[in-house]
């Protein structure tokens, strides 16, 4: 029998959001979760504090479902994800899979709003996409020019592949007005568009065999990235991806 939904409710308080999770986690629950943490960063907040105070019990492959969270968040709107208050089993567990190295784990709500504050904010360039023939030009451009500022001139080459790949993608596929960031934190690189069509990308549908040139699509991204994804939002979606890390 599925395991009932957790209850995930999501508080706005900018600069921060916050989530706070209540029930079992597992691979019957995770969607919910995914759609609570994902929701939360439409309104582009500095970091996300997700409160794990009230799991009653998990399955731990499904705590692994906070890794790509995180790395759709770091994508767009370039937010931390941090828990805390986690049971001492539940702590273990996290620690025993390694997600610290990727959300770190706080003790309470203070603990977590203070380590917030104190990371690094990502080094981003933000650019609305236009409909002309230099689009593509410009986006490589943009792309080329924050790898070799930050040190990343070894991803450039297949970063400005996967950028075209995203930005035709939003031009063919999704409705304006588009809009473009890219983003340097934790020595990863995260591309993003975003676009107002609800439709998502998937790798052997429309979007990702018509999409690019010569019909490579998403498959360009899918091989040149680390992790990729696309994220629901109230006006359309995100798409985005990770290189490097």
């Amino acid at each position: 029998m599925p395991t009932a939904a957790p209850v995930c409710r999501v508080e706005l308080s900018p600069p921060l959001a916050y989530v706070t999770v209540k029930g079992r986690i597992d691979p019957h629950t995770t969607p919910e979760l995914r759609r609570s943490v994902l929701g939360s960063l439409a309104a582009e907040p500095d970091a996300v504090l997700i409160d794990l105070a009230g799991v009653t019990g998990t399955e731990p492959i499904a705590l692994t479902a906070f890794v790509p969270l995180d790395r759709a968040a770091a994508a767009w709107p370039g937010a931390d994800l941090v828990h805390h208050s986690a049971s001492p089993a539940l702590a273990r567990e996290l620690e025993d899979l390694a997600i610290g190295r990727h959300v770190p784990l706080a003790a309470d709500r203070a603990a977590a709003e203070a380590l917030a504050a104190g990371r690094s904010r990502p080094v981003q360039v933000r650019w609305e996409i236009p409909e002309g023939p230099d689009v593509l030009s410009g986006a490589r451009d943009v792309v080329r020019m924050l790898c070799a500022r930050e040190g990343l001139s070894v991803l450039a080459e297949h970063a400005e592949l996967v950028v075209m790949e995203l930005v035709v993608n939003a031009l063919e596929h999704g409705a304006g007005p588009r809009t473009a960031l890219a983003s340097v934190h934790r020595r990863r690189l995260h591309l993003a568009v975003r676009d107002h069509s609800p439709a998502l990308p998937r790798l052997g549908g429309a979007a990702g065999t018509e999409a690019g040139s010569g019909g490579r699509g998403l498959v360009i991204v899918e091989a040149f990235t680390t992790a990729w994804g696309a994220t629901p939002t109230p006006d359309g979606k995100i798409v985005w991806c990770t290189l490097g890390g």
